[in-house]
């Protein structure tokens, strides 16, 4: 460590921010300590005894240097609006204040940031500082004309739904509340009109909004002269913005390996170090590396100043700063000082996983690369292709050997082919972005010659993503790797660097091999320690899985075998199957359902398992019989024999699956239930686990609920009920209620949804009858276990 002096001082300030989280460092502590350290050195030159109290003097210099890093990240930490932070949403709030910066447009919304000086909700006025995120949705010649009038600076009013960023709901899922936290973002303002911006005042701040219109300039040019794939893609690798790529073409990137290129990081800042040292080619040394760094820094500026790009920036400046100074510089003391930097402006950055990806990877290629390096020195090879082929191999595998625990920690999956993609998409996204730039220079003199410049690029796009979505979607392109914690991740970097510290120490291969055998099986068997089955073989679980407003139960059963009963809603914009399901399915470890049933042909109920079909996770679909007078059933029944998915239509069955058994108590053959509207045709399943039973209602009603109290009376005697239509007043009625008798209620609401479920009218019912009662736009999520005598509820987010 002798020879990275910095990186020294980074890992304690690290160790400093981190334990922020655990005590903090009064500013007085600290001036003790600075006096502490001066006398000590002052005497013990004084009296040139400094060789005999190093390990003291070194001690009281990294407890400093931790305290330091407590403080900074303390008078950095802006504390949760106390008003605000019980508040989950709220209509009719208004804000007043500075617009700080401004997203580039999406096709659906506007995004800026403000800071506000005033808010009014309702009865409650507040003149605290507080960071909004605002989202304006309107038609895009509306969002267009405000995004062409607003500025960094402007003094606006907005009104709104306010609410905060999206918790945790369900097992896996980001926290994008506690992200929003991280930036000091409070919650999110959702504005339906452009009306509701008013721009008080025009004046602005000339440094932001003259990059603000810069990036807007670029962004508009590079989607006039390029199709919408390829505009979104180079949006994405020139002004870090990814919004407007493909949500499923983004999930491919990750599958193949290769998200990483998504990321404005060294390769891009490579890439523009290249290209203005060829522009200033003329000019003298000096100028050419001043004019170098100049258009660094504004890159870095246009790109919002990220941490991958920050890093990237500074270890480029410090290697041409070294360069004209005929200086030897350290490829980790250059990382530690872009570090440095950034943890002392932004100390939180450290929480940030483009942080963290973008110093694990340059790290790792620093420490991992030279000793491939040197292997591939030691075999002789006389080709120089195979060579320069290997080395760059070397590059890639040292770089995703350094994110591989946080990319499996962050995305779930590990890709298997990264490899082999990897050497032909970098390559080609080099080409994009260069050709990118060169179009965007051209059109600025010739419009007419960009024009090729443009198709060129757009060719090399649709090449890049059908190798990406084919090797994407590859049934062998990757692992699924589900409940890795962030103990996981640090023990894999504990065992990685036991093996680079041990293993220049063995001169047999053998050896060699035998002890990366011993880490690999250590990190697999460490990190298996600290999981929990939340769905476990043995006993059966039932789950109501947050889906807003909708329905979506999981049932695994003692088996193994597992059901999904109903998908919840799936729109243009969110769909739950691909959203919220899949990448349930996939941290619970669960390759396909078995059993699908579908209560009713409702959007907010069988939406969900159109994605799921189409990722093969459904073996069979039950549902009611075709309805031919409806046009959704008739083009989901066409969709399902697509798919080669068996149908069975719901009549009076017992299905036993391993120990328990599930009945349909639909019979079709009555009449009475065929002379029911459609909200009553639904799907009624009861589950019966020894002394334990379950039953689950669809959005049957009340004419539904009187016919299945008179046929069934006490068979309805359950423990645990799904209350039926999300708590709708139509439903629930005193008579099916007296019969089922249940324990447990749940209820599947979206939170403050436009329907007010669950009504107050039935939460009184359920509560007469001394009934426990849970709801997921409360209580997120919902886990409960049976060994056939007892019902326990499972806390999965300790």
């Amino acid at each position: 460590m002798k020879d990275y002096p910095v990186i020294k001082f980074v890992i304690f300030l690290i160790i400093g921010i981190l334990l922020r989280e655990v005590f903090i460092v009064d500013l007085f502590f600290i001036i003790i300590l600075i006096i502490g350290v001066l006398i000590l050195y002052l005497f013990s030159v004084r009296f040139n005894i400094l060789h005999k109290i190093p390990v003291v003097l070194n001690i009281v210099i990294i407890i400093l240097i931790i305290s330091f890093g407590n403080f900074l990240a303390e008078i950095h930490y802006q504390a949760p609006n106390e008003f605000f932070k019980n508040i989950r949403a709220a209509k009719d709030l208004k804000a007043f204040r500075t617009i700080d910066d401004i997203n580039l447009i999406r096709k659906d919304r506007l995004e800026f940031y403000v800071t506000t000086d005033s808010i009014h909700l309702a009865s409650f006025n507040s003149k605290d500082k507080i960071k909004l995120l605002c989202r304006v949705f309107d038609e895009q010649i509306a969002l267009q004309k405000i995004y062409n009038s607003i500025n960094p600076g402007n003094t606006v009013e907005v009104s709104g739904f306010y609410q905060k960023g999206k918790e945790r709901r369900n097992p896996g899922e980001f926290d994008y509340h506690k992200y929003l936290q991280s930036q000091n973002i409070t919650g999110i303002v959702s504005i339906n009109s452009v009306y509701d911006v008013i721009v008080v005042t025009e004046e602005s701040v000339f440094f932001t909004s003259t990059l603000f219109q810069i990036k807007k300039n670029i962004n508009e040019r590079i989607y006039e002269l390029h199709n919408t794939s390829t505009a979104s893609l180079l949006r994405g690798l020139l002004l870090a913005d990814r919004h407007e790529m493909d949500y499923d073409i983004k999930t491919q990137f990750i599958n193949a390996g290769v998200v990483h290129v998504l990321a404005v990081s060294g390769f891009n800042v490579g890439l523009i170090v290249l290209i203005f040292i060829f522009m200033f080619g003329r000019f003298s040394i000096p100028v050419n590396a001043a004019l170098t760094i100049t258009g660094l820094i504004a890159f870095l500026l246009i790109t919002g100043i990220q941490a991958s790009v920050f890093r990237a920036t500074v270890m480029a400046i410090v290697l041409i700063i070294a360069f004209l100074s005929n200086r030897n510089t350290n490829l980790i003391n250059s990382l530690a000082i872009a570090a440095l930097v950034i943890l002392l402006v932004k100390p939180y950055e450290l929480y940030s996983p483009g942080f963290q990806l973008s110093f694990a990877a340059v790290l790792s290629i620093a420490v991992i690369y030279p000793l491939i390096d040197k292997w591939i020195d030691s075999l002789n090879i006389k080709s120089n292709s195979l060579k320069k082929l290997l080395l760059f191999t070397a590059v890639s595998l040292s770089a995703q050997v350094g994110t591989l625990p946080l990319t499996i920690f962050y995305f779930g999956k590990v890709s298997i082919i990264a490899l082999f993609t990897n050497l032909i998409v970098i390559p080609v996204i080099g080409f994009n972005i260069s050709l990118a730039i060169a179009t965007l220079i051209i059109s600025s003199v010739l419009q007419s010659a960009a024009i090729y410049y443009a198709a060129a690029n757009e060719f090399l796009t649709d090449m890049i993503f059908r190798v990406i979505t084919y090797s994407g979607n590859l049934d062998f392109s990757h692992l699924i790797i589900n409940q890795y914690s962030i103990y996981d991740v640090l023990l894999f970097y504990m065992f990685i660097w036991i093996l680079l510290y041990f293993m220049p120490r063995f001169n047999s291969n053998a050896a060699k091999a035998f002890l990366g055998f011993l880490i690999a099986l250590n990190i697999f068997v460490f990190s298996k320690i600290d999981n929990e089955e939340l769905l476990p073989d043995g006993l059966l679980s039932v789950m109501m899985i947050d889906v807003g407003q909708g329905d979506a139960l999981l049932v695994k059963f003692p088996g193994g075998e597992t059901a999904l009963i109903d998908a919840g809603n799936a729109t243009p914009n969110f769909d739950n199957g691909e959203r919220v399901i899949l990448p349930l399915l996939q941290y619970l470890g669960i390759e396909r359902i078995d059993y699908g049933f579908i209560s009713h042909i409702d959007l907010d109920h069988y939406g969900g398992f159109v994605s799921l079909i189409y990722h093969d996770k459904i073996e069979t679909i039950y549902k009611p019989p075709a309805d031919t007078n409806s046009g959704k059933d008739n083009r989901f029944e066409d969709f399902l024999r697509k798919r080669n998915i068996p149908i069975v239509y719901y009549d009076l069955q017992k299905l036993n699956i391993s120990s328990t058994r599930l009945y349909i108590l639909n019979e079709e053959s009555d009449s009475r239930l065929q002379n029911f509207s459609d909200n009553n045709k639904r799907g009624i399943i009861k589950i019966v686990y020894g002394n334990n039973s379950f039953l689950f209602t669809g959005d049957i009603e009340k004419p539904a609920e009187r016919y299945y109290a008179e046929k069934y009376n006490k068979f309805l005697d359950v423990d645990l009920l799904k209350v039926s239509h999300h708590g709708s007043t139509t439903s629930s009625t005193d008579i099916f209620l007296n019969f089922a008798q249940p324990e447990i209620c749940l209820i599947s609401a979206g939170f403050n949804n436009k329907f007010g479920h669950p009504k107050s009218e039935v939460l009184n019912r359920l509560k007469n009858l001394k009934t426990v009662i849970y709801r997921t736009d409360f209580d997120k999520a919902l886990i409960f276990r049976s060994d056939g005598e007892n019902i326990q509820l499972l806390n999965w987010d300790e």
